[in-house]
């Protein structure tokens, strides 16, 4: 194996650099990257509104070839291409732990899943499989208020849908509820009508506050990203059934996939080789980075 490992690392900004390849802890693997994605997670630690840790390797999720599996690991994995599809406190990258933008990555082997062929879709594995949670965990709940409309938020709604929900999708950017209606789902400014289950899909605590009190439900569903920063306070939120979404369904991830792959291709923006992107605008969906065997 290559000894280089460039990689967009966290320095303040984002930016190259050249690194060793990554130890493998007890219970992880070592992967080839194939495929990385800077997604809205990696945006909210660019723009200052997520502490992230000097040094980290940025991206959130990826595919990659494991090429070696540590102590403990799942040695079934071995020379498999893999993708997470389960996220936790313990690991969410790039907050907790290095995350996919570099030639070289390690992981659990615990939050992987196999996947078929080089495909850039199976990046989006995570947020799909948190969404098939959210689809069983709103399965009692006749009106479901999605608090917006990346690719977590777009994904659950359809996951949802597909169970017979009535979903409504809160998206601030126009361009966001375009996307939510070409999956025939409603999209909506200002929800004021109730509903049973809100499914937090937005980072901005203020947002989800004012639509929790303006739609009075009675089960929140929450992205992982919430045990990195502050839960909901306002009065009502204090009484409602919280639920911290992890994943970790990768069958129903891929099929929810395949249902979603023309509006993801036409709504991310493809990389070749490792540069920062740029960080304002950019696609709905951020940008997936092709790798080779030499980044």
């Amino acid at each position: 194996m290559a000894t280089a490992n460039p990689a967009i690392v966290w320095r303040g900004e984002p930016m190259r650099e050249e690194r060793l390849p990554p130890l493998v802890p007890r219970g992880w693997v070592l992967l080839r990257v194939e495929y990385a994605r800077w997604c809205p997670l990696d945006s909210l630690a660019a723009a200052g509104a997520m502490p992230l840790e000097n040094g980290t390797v940025l991206g959130c999720s990826g595919v990659g070839i494991v090429l070696e599996a540590g102590v403990d690991a799942d040695t079934g994995l071995a020379g498999r291409r893999v993708a997470p599809a389960r996220l936790s406190a313990d690991h969410l990258p790039p907050f907790t732990g290095d995350g996919f933008l570099a030639a070289y990555t390690a992981a659990p082997s615990s939050v992987l899943a196999e996947v078929q062929g080089p495909d850039p879709i199976y990046t989006f594995l995570p947020e799909a499989s948190l969404a098939c949670e959210a689809a069983r965990e709103a399965m009692d709940s006749h009106r479901v208020l999605i608090a917006g409309a990346g690719p977590f938020g777009l994904l659950a709604a359809l996951a949802i849908w597909e169970e017979g929900g009535h979903v409504l999708v809160y998206a601030g950017r126009r361009e966001a509820r375009e996307a939510a209606r070409s999956l025939g789902l409603e999209a909506v400014e200002k929800p004021q009508s109730r509903v049973d289950t809100v499914v937090a899909a937005t980072a901005s605590l203020y947002t989800l506050e004012k639509l929790i009190e303006a739609t009075v439900p009675g089960k929140l569903l929450l992205h992982p990203l919430y045990t990195q920063q502050a839960w909901p306070g306002c009065r009502r939120c204090r009484r409602l059934e919280a639920v911290v979404l992890e994943g970790g369904a990768p069958g129903c991830a891929r099929r929810l996939l395949e249902k979603a792959r023309r509006l993801i291709e036409s709504n991310i923006g493809v990389v070749e080789g490792l540069e920062p992107p740029p960080l304002a605008g950019g696609p709905l969906l951020g940008y997936v980075y092709r790798l080779g065997r030499e980044a």
